[in-house]
């Protein structure tokens, strides 16, 4: 088979799951943890079940960590759309026993999402906030109203933030069969108010061929974010399980593709495609929920950096994350 016909090969492969994908949902508790993690998974339209061979598969598949050989560290940054802002880092230990034979890989991982420094305001002749009328205001007015050339002032600044902070483990179970577990402590705090919730993922990963593998990963285990308000309101964040497959058709081609199931939604499918360049460099193409990704990786001794592209609803998404062994 010739570079031209593997090419075009390639090329149908992404174009025939793009019709597959549907829009993502949002608006639901922890959708933030649907955002996912490093710039190399997310370039290939986040279909990383059944390659997770970095330290990023803590998120994504956390048996692939068993795979490390490596003690690993990851990074990523991205400023979003509507000053939103998003960042990731961990580090992946591996274990080692007698004869130097792996015992496990621990990692430890951290995701912060959120807007920084909102203005608190209030009108400053609203009764409301127990200040003094100003200007002309009718003192029988009940609440005060704005109108033009009244003054509207910043009494302080909040965050809407939520993170994510996870412990992880994996080893190998059986022969090319490997298991992973996430434990997390999940929080989110608006203006005043804050919620948190524990929360368990769980990975498998099945090397079936020297060129093929499956994964599965359950997200979110019972995960229930509880408020500090007076109505002890809680928002469960649903259940997500992802199956997964990759195939190598050679040593620096990688193809992938998940099929992800939440609870209360659609089916839906993700694809990618990943091809290293002499080793030093890589280029990656993909589809998540319809949307077209590209991404772009070199390597600098023990160090790799990554690029992605996500063509999102709320415009398009860059991200930059590096990675390195130890």
């Amino acid at each position: 088979m010739n570079s031209k016909t593997k090419a075009v090969l390639l090329v149908s492969f992404m174009t025939l799951m793009t019709g597959f994908c549907y829009a993502e949902s949002a608006g639901r508790a922890g959708a933030f943890l649907k955002l996912g993690v490093g710039a190399r998974a997310l370039g290939m339209g986040s279909a990383f079940t059944a390659v997770s061979d970095d330290s990023t598969a803590a998120f994504w598949n956390p048996a692939g960590l068993a795979l490390l050989e490596k003690p690993e560290a990851s990074f990523m940054h991205a400023n979003l759309t509507l000053d939103r802002k998003y960042n990731f880092f961990n580090y992946a230990h591996v274990l080692k026993g007698k004869g130097n034979v792996s015992k496990g890989v621990v990692a430890l991982s951290h995701m912060r999402f959120g807007i920084d420094g909102i203005p608190e305001t209030r009108l400053a002749n609203a009764r409301t906030d127990g200040l003094p009328f100003v200007g002309d205001e009718p003192a029988t007015d009940p609440a005060g109203s704005y109108t033009p050339g009244k003054n509207v002032y910043i009494f302080s600044y909040f965050d809407d933030t939520e993170t994510n902070t996870f412990g992880s483990y994996a080893r190998r179970l059986a022969e090319k069969f490997y298991g992973g577990v996430n434990v997390k402590i999940l929080k989110q705090s608006l203006f005043t108010n804050s919620a948190d919730t524990w929360g368990m993922d769980l990975g498998f990963l099945y090397q079936a061929s020297p060129k093929g593998t499956l994964g599965l990963s359950i997200r979110d285990i019972g995960e229930k974010l509880a408020w500090d308000t007076p109505s002890g309101h809680s928002d469960t964040i649903p259940i997500t399980t992802t199956f997964g497959t990759s195939y190598k058709p050679r040593e620096n081609v990688t193809l992938a593709l998940d099929i992800n199931k939440t609870q209360d939604l659609d089916v839906k499918f993700r694809a990618g495609a990943e091809v290293w360049l002499r080793k030093i460099a890589a280029i990656r193409l993909g589809t998540q929920a319809g949307d077209l990704t590209l991404g772009a990786s070199f390597k600098v001794e023990t160090w790799r950096f990554d690029y992605s592209y996500v063509n999102e609803n709320l415009g398009a998404a860059h991200r930059i994350s590096a990675s390195k062994t130890f």
